[in-house]
């Protein structure tokens, strides 16, 4: 009796573990499909050229992070809904993506290959932590934990640069951080704990405008909510020049921010929602436009 019980449990438990997703390997990876910009800008910081992205020329054209190393890189489909197919066939030795996006495919991510998902969308809302959560996450499932921590480090130390730099002559200038929304007199502004409002306020640019944290770290305003921006706040656009949605409206040239003439445009090739490449150049870009 002893004996069939303990074989039944036995045999249970390898058809456990033959049912269960396969879970990422601690071995270097070199087979790589990313299927979230996030995943794709970290594995190529950490020396690592996927053989497979989602929304590849998107990429492209909005991170724009070391797109050299895509050069040999097979498009897998769209984020929201990756071909499973176009990632077989590539036979990955690791998927890496997004929990917030991917957690509803993992099992069936996890029957192509080792699977690990990001946690991009932390409990306590805190974007920033999560990003250098995600580069280690990340050097740990490639098998590449000292060049995680070398990029970190280096992110660290252009922080405090930036501080510095900063502190020269800048310090103390408020600024709100926005994002237009194509086709609409409306802009995406960053919240307190949005991973760009962090770092600009630590290097020394307050935060001009008092948002509660937000589940994406930003919210949505339209003309009427810029009024709230004082004369000596800066209102940082992230785009190459004011869109016309904006610029057209009568309310646009009465609004304190616009008459101070305090709107800089940073440039559209600047991806908020980045990893550690990312928001080091917007840093740069916008430090360098109030220098």
């Amino acid at each position: 009796m002893v004996i069939g019980t303990s074989r039944r449990a036995f045999l249970a438990g390898v058809a456990a573990l033959l049912a269960a997703p396969r879970l990422a390997s601690a071995a270097m990876a070199t087979r790589v499909v990313t299927l979230e910009w996030t995943a794709t800008e970290i594995a190529l910081s950490l020396g690592l050229r996927p053989v497979g992205v989602a929304e590849l020329d998107a990429y492209r054209n909005w991170v724009a992070v070391e797109n050299e190393g895509l050069a040999a890189a097979v498009d897998v489909g769209r984020r929201q809904q990756p071909s499973m197919e176009a990632i077989r066939k590539l036979s990955p030795d690791l998927i890496l993506s997004s929990r917030f996006r991917h957690q509803a495919l993992r099992e069936k991510l996890a029957a192509l290959a080792p699977t690990e998902l990001l946690d991009d969308q932390p409990a306590d809302g805190d974007m920033l932590a999560a990003v250098y959560a995600g580069v280690r996450q990340a050097g740990k499932a490639l098998g590449r934990e000292d060049a995680a921590a070398a990029l970190l480090s280096g992110f660290d130390e252009r922080v405090a640069a930036l501080k510095d730099k900063v502190r020269a002559g800048n310090a103390g200038r408020k600024l709100v951080v926005a994002q237009p929304l194509p086709g609409t007199p409306r802009l995406r502004v960053f919240s307190s704990n949005a991973a760009i409002a962090q770092l600009l306020d630590r290097i020394g640019f307050p935060p001009g405008l008092s948002l509660p944290p937000q589940p994406f770290g930003f919210t949505a305003i339209d003309l009427e909510g810029l009024a709230a921006l004082d004369g000596e706040t800066i209102l940082v656009l992230l785009s190459d020049s004011v869109p016309q949605e904006l610029a057209e409206s009568a309310l646009w040239p009465m609004l304190p921010v616009v008459a101070a003439g305090k709107v800089i445009t940073a440039g559209a090739a600047n991806w908020p929602f980045g990893s550690v490449a990312a928001l080091t150049r917007m840093m740069d870009t916008i430090a360098g436009k109030l220098a």
